[in-house]
């Protein structure tokens, strides 16, 4: 059997990499090519029904709005804002199938993503700025403690979510560039949202400052 000493776990097989952390084993000759323990499975998400209904449910929404609108024209284009819907939805599902098995990076993702898309959803709707008035630094708020408990539930180490810890912690601070340049209209959201992240930074660098120090040794070494 192989050892990883960085996970501490013992392999079955012939393995260059460790399959929990990727780095190279020692003892590998190369002779062989790896064995693979257990079977290769296919993703099964473009059969799984859940999956064929959304498509449907998707199709059908979307022909419903070009219908309404035809048949009742507004100054409200409803068939734009399905598909700009449709496509949030569906930008979210994939980023949350891709990314499934790494929550921490999901939820950064999810921020990101969603940031992103209320920006174009209230500039599509005649920009009235409640997206940098509350949706953005609530989404970084609230991604802070969703990471901070999720590691705890999860018992994580410190490898696994500090980057996305520094990372959500920068993206909070982003607000005060609002602040700065007068683009909002209501202030405490994105005061509290810095605040919060810059609490949320020291406490990262002083608790944690040894294994942020361990883990950029490790990927400049690598």
């Amino acid at each position: 059997m192989q050892y990883c000493s960085h996970c501490q776990v013992r392999i079955r097989g012939n393995k260059r990499n460790c399959p929990l952390c990727g780095n190279i084993l020692p003892g590998h000759d190369g002779a062989y090519d790896q064995q693979e323990i257990y079977p290769v499975v296919p993703p099964f998400y473009e059969r799984h029904l859940a999956l064929r209904i959304m498509i449907f449910t998707s199709v059908v929404a979307l022909v419903v709005s070009f219908v309404v609108y035809a048949l009742f024209p507004s100054s409200i284009n409803w068939p734009v804002f399905a598909l700009f819907g449709l496509i949030s939805m569906w930008l979210s599902l994939i980023i949350v199938i891709k990314k499934r098995h790494h929550i921490t990076k999901n939820i950064m993702w999810q921020v990101t993503i969603l940031s992103f898309l209320s920006v174009i959803w209230d500039w599509g709707t005649g920009w009235r700025g409640w997206s940098l008035d509350f949706v953005v630094p609530i989404l970084f708020v609230s991604a802070m403690f969703v990471l901070y408990v999720t590691a705890k539930i999860m018992k994580l180490r410190a490898r696994d979510y500090i980057t996305y810890f520094l990372l959500d912690g920068l993206l909070g601070i982003i607000p005060v560039i609002f602040l700065l340049f007068d683009w909002i209209h209501v202030l405490y959201p994105s005061v509290i949202s810095v605040a919060v992240s810059i609490i949320f930074l020291s406490a990262i660098l002083i608790f944690q400052g040894e294994n942020i120090k361990a883990e950029l040794a490790k990927r400049m070494h690598i």
